[in-house]
């Protein structure tokens, strides 16, 4: 099992993302320029946008943004991320079926493994 895998099937990080109220996303970065891809969903992600892991897994998180998502809350998010800030904001995200939400997400670099780093976010509508 590589160190990605067992890091995110430890009892408490399955454990906390099983119980948590908002939803959980983790990425990992594609490379030093920024951008990442998702390798883990909980539920409540799949219940707040739509999306099954098996369909989110492997794309980018930009497969929720669209015209109304607001570019320069993910050019601050790029910026918290590359000087090693968390990162808290909202805007407008899609969910599967195209209908747009109001989301307020944090994102904190996590881990680093084998030189690649890792990210969790938690989401949550707003109102």
């Amino acid at each position: 099992m590589n160190d990605t895998k067992q890091a995110l099937s430890s009892p408490l990080f399955e454990a906390l993302a099983e119980i948590s109220f908002t939803s959980v996303m983790v990425t990992r970065a594609k490379g030093e320029r920024g951008g990442s891809t998702i390798v883990f969903v909980n539920d409540q992600f799949s219940h707040l946008t739509g999306y099954a892991s098996e369909e989110v897994v492997g794309e980018t998180p930009g497969i929720m943004q669209g015209p109304k998502t607001d570019r320069d809350v993910l050019d601050r998010l790029d910026d918290d991320m590359a000087n090693d800030r968390v990162f808290h904001g909202k805007t407008v995200n899609y969910k599967k079926g195209g209908s747009p939400f109001e989301i307020e997400w944090k994102v904190k670099r996590a881990v680093d493994i084998d030189g690649v780093a890792y990210y969790i976010a938690v989401q949550r509508e707003t109102a």
